[in-house]
């Protein structure tokens, strides 16, 4: 294979980028009737039987700050965080002072252990922000209940999860408010962007507020010939709010989306039955769907990892480990208990994520698996 594979890569046609150029010939590059337009067919794609609503930010880190503000989580509190996740996910909660509790992980899905979780909560334990690795959902039904039974606030984060169901039922349709990701690598790719839904009307508009400077909901439409000039500073609040260039993107790709999450499906039944049988798998399961965002692997003892993604990468084959433990990293070091992360620090010697996005070729999953096939013997 004379090209590099990336691990990931947006999937765009020529229809994202008509759509693109068409906002940029309007003129109205800002956020405006396009973001509108994405944020009602997300919902739409989204809901359940209740309505969803939904606010279009620029980053699902946005999005999971935001949400902590919206429900009154503050400083001095504390919100239960996976230590199997990137940064952000963890930072939100410093930035707002609160304090970040970093729980274990379950082995086969990665995801936090719910029982681990509950042996951490204290009376000053408010939120609990679960984290759906690779597109897998986490047991939404045990975390359900652990926060009805200490009353504590549930914020999603589903960076991987757009179009994931838990039980037939979509992601988003759970928790008090969840919180997706379409950074360029996301299953839906636009560059920048994410979003916050709940079925909480009051909340997302509070979030809208809080994603424009605290300025009421009218201040876009001031530009408009039926507009008026006048806006008013509510509260303080941001800059955090979704561009109609990147929202044109977003509802092209809303449209393929189903697609191209059954085109990583469909690779990551490839690679489950023909990579070796020397390799562990990350779980799936006929009870939910999952849209496969990453496809990760588990090396046997005997290979050095190190070792294996130099050789993937002389082989043009890209790849990575998602993720480093936040527990491993210099500022929490000293910060947790390292004793307690005895599944994340087990999985964490042997993981490799491997290349997976809807736009491979059926000539490089073939690769991709021949070459690792190849690399194990």
């Amino acid at each position: 294979m004379n090209n590099f594979i990336p691990l990931a890569k947006p999937d765009i046609t020529d229809e994202e980028i008509s759509e693109v150029v068409e906002v940029i010939k309007s003129g109205w590059l800002t956020t405006g009737p396009k973001v509108t337009e994405f944020e009602e067919k997300l919902s739409a794609y989204l809901q359940n039987e209740e309505p969803l609503y939904t606010i279009g930010l620029n980053s699902c880190t946005s999005a999971l700050y935001l949400a902590l503000l919206a429900l009154g989580i503050k400083e001095g509190d504390e919100v239960i965080v996976p230590t199997w996740t990137f940064a952000a996910t963890a930072q939100v909660v410093d930035w707002i002072g609160a304090k970040v509790v970093l729980c274990d992980i379950d082995e086969d899905s990665l995801n936090i252990d719910v029982e681990k979780a509950e042996k951490l909560i204290t009376d000053k334990t408010k939120a609990i922000i679960p984290v759906h690795m690779a597109g897998y959902p986490c047991d939404m039904q045990a975390l359900s209940k652990l926060a009805k039974k200490y009353d504590l606030k549930v914020i999603e984060d589903a960076a991987h999860a757009i179009g994931t169901k838990y039980n037939e039922q979509k992601i988003g349709n759970f928790s008090d408010i969840t919180c997706f990701s379409f950074y360029a690598t996301k299953n839906l790719a636009m560059g920048e962007g994410g979003a916050a839904v709940s079925k909480n009307e009051e909340l997302i508009e509070k979030i809208r507020k809080l994603s424009y400077f605290g300025i009421n909901k009218e201040a876009f439409k001031r530009y408009e010939k039926a507009g008026r000039w006048f806006y008013d500073i509510e509260e303080i609040g941001y800059k955090t709010n979704l561009d109609s260039v990147h929202a044109a993107l977003g509802v092209i790709q809303l449209k393929r989306l189903d697609q191209m999450n059954a085109r990583r499906r469909e690779i990551a039944r490839y690679y489950r039955k023909h990579l070796s049988k020397k390799l562990e798998f990350g779980i799936d399961s006929n009870e939910h769907y999952h849209i496969y965002h990453l496809f990760y692997i588990k090396l046997p003892d005997s290979i050095s990892r190190d070792e294996f993604i130099d050789s993937l990468k002389e082989s043009n084959i890209g790849s990575s480990v998602h993720f480093i433990p936040l527990h491993l990293h210099t500022y929490y070091k000293d910060r947790v208990d390292m004793e307690k992360y005895v599944v994340a620090d087990k999985v964490f010697k042997s993981i490799v994520s491997i290349p997976m996005c809807s736009a491979m070729t059926d000539g490089e999953v073939e690769y991709v698996v021949n070459t690792i096939n190849r690399l194990l013997e």
